[in-house]
């Protein structure tokens, strides 16, 4: 075979190879930002302000959290660092809000069954961050005229009553009835199972008396104004103790953080902290490690595509540089030829008769005198 039908196909192999690369790596970017778009607990600042607001959420380790009634002097505390900081709603306007959240275990019963249920209990806007496919119903608001409601999942609706239509009927918990207001349907899916679990979850107020079993919070998470990066995290990190796992939820899946989760994956499964994260941080976490696994991979593909098109570089370097430096001396002679044409002396040209000139014939020579 001669050498340039090897040529000829190397060449179509390898670019064939380079559109696998570029698209397989193509994929992979978009199953990075879609996993990070799926998590819509993660996005609540989207929701409220875009790109001028932060969502963090802050972790503490069992029983050292705040007391949700110490909460009301977290919000105070925030409300005059935003002031200081010239940050002020417009009249009518919230600028931010904020929900704190703990677990805890509870036994209800109604008169078609009864479960024992993994509580949440929670004060302030935890819907506003956390919002479930709705089955049937809606989501608990927050304030103390609430507190006789309870939200379910679906694996309580059927333990309790075996069906899902059942907003507006009622739970018993330590001889108190609780309104169901609504129902929520079960995440599915790799990230969710082994996180969520099949244990029967509800939402109550820490105002309820239930909630009462709850004295502090696992978690505070807020939805605060971040006029430039970091002024968010230093506000609310200045609210709790240092021993609190501070996570900014807007931003785990940009390019930067995962970058930097990169680096620490060598020692991700390393505990120096005695938190205890919630089901949904855990999804979270989880979703963030196999992102980090997305952009590694990515990143060896469009590596690979750049050493082909490099190495296609140095193949195609000689016979480059002969065929550039034929242009040039093509063009350099085209050039001198060109300039010379333009300065050269142009030969005169011979005058021609006018038209309207008659010319002369000779006359004859005199004849001789006789």
């Amino acid at each position: 075979m001669t050498k340039p039908k090897v040529l000829r196909r190397a060449a179509i192999l390898s670019a064939a190879a380079l559109v696998l690369l570029l698209a397989a790596a193509g994929l992979l970017t978009a199953a990075r930002v879609r996993l990070g778009r799926s998590l819509t607990d993660q996005r609540a600042a989207e929701r409220w302000g875009g790109a001028s607001s932060a969502q963090l959420s802050c972790f503490f380790a069992a029983g050292r959290g705040p007391s949700f009634d110490s909460l009301y002097g977290v919000a105070r505390r925030i409300d005059e660092a935003l002031s200081a900081a010239s940050l002020r709603a417009e009249d009518g306007a919230r600028l931010w809000y904020a929900a704190a959240s703990a677990e805890t275990t509870l036994y209800a019963s109604t008169t078609r069954g009864s479960a024992t249920l993994q509580a949440t209990v929670f004060f302030g806007d935890y819907f506003y961050i956390h919002q479930p496919e709705l089955v049937s119903g809606g989501y608990l608001a927050a304030g103390g005229a609430n507190a006789g409601y309870i939200f379910l999942d679906e694996n309580a609706a059927w333990r309790l009553f075996g069906a899902l239509d059942v907003a507006g009927m009622t739970v018993t918990i330590a001889d108190t009835e609780y309104v169901v207001c609504g129902i929520g349907r079960v995440p599915h899916g790799t990230v969710y199972d082994e996180a969520y679990g099949d244990a029967p979850r509800a939402w109550l107020l820490s105002d309820s008396a239930a909630g009462a079993r709850a004295e502090t919070a696992d978690v505070y998470e807020a939805v605060l104004p971040d006029p430039i990066d970091g002024f968010a995290a230093d506000v609310l990190a200045g609210q709790f103790s240092s021993d609190a796992v501070l996570v900014e939820n807007s931003a785990r899946f940009t390019l930067s953080t995962l970058w930097e989760g990169i680096s620490a994956r060598k020692t991700l499964g390393v505990r120096t902290s005695p938190v205890t994260y919630p089901w949904w941080e855990n999804r979270a976490r989880v979703a963030e490690y196999r992102a980090t696994s997305y952009l590694i991979a990515s990143a060896w593909l469009a590596g690979a595509a750049l050493l082909l098109i490099l190495v296609w570089l140095v193949v195609l370097y000689k016979p480059f540089c002969a065929l550039l430096s034929r242009i040039v001396h093509a063009a350099r002679d085209g050039v001198e030829e060109g300039w010379r044409r333009l300065t050269s002396p142009r030969p005169k040209k011979e005058k021609k008769p006018q038209a309207n000139q008659k010319q002369s014939s000779p006359r004859p020579p005199a004849s001789p005198v006789q």
